[in-house]
């Protein structure tokens, strides 16, 4: 599935450069599951592909929804990733 959200990144997380550019604006993202092993183990997570974002815990996205593929491609193209 495709998912909208903003993305609040807490201070619990290093974030890279890339992320913290993201920061405060809406993104398009894609469910990346519950992680198995490294620092967000056993989180529900997602991810910005074609990015070095890496993984996002599902509590640093805010108004997180479902889309259509359309508008998730929409979103994408306004984003610098």
């Amino acid at each position: 599935m495709f998912y909208e959200a903003i993305f609040e990144p807490s201070k619990e997380f290093d974030y890279n450069a890339e992320a913290k550019k993201l920061a405060g604006k809406k993104v398009a993202v894609c469910d990346g599951g519950i992680l198995n092993e490294g620092p967000l183990k056993g989180m529900n997570c997602f991810y910005v592909p074609s990015s070095t974002v890496g993984f996002i815990p599902i509590g640093d996205l805010k108004e997180l929804k479902p889309i259509s593929q359309a508008r998730w491609h929409e979103i994408r193209g306004t984003l610098e990733v």
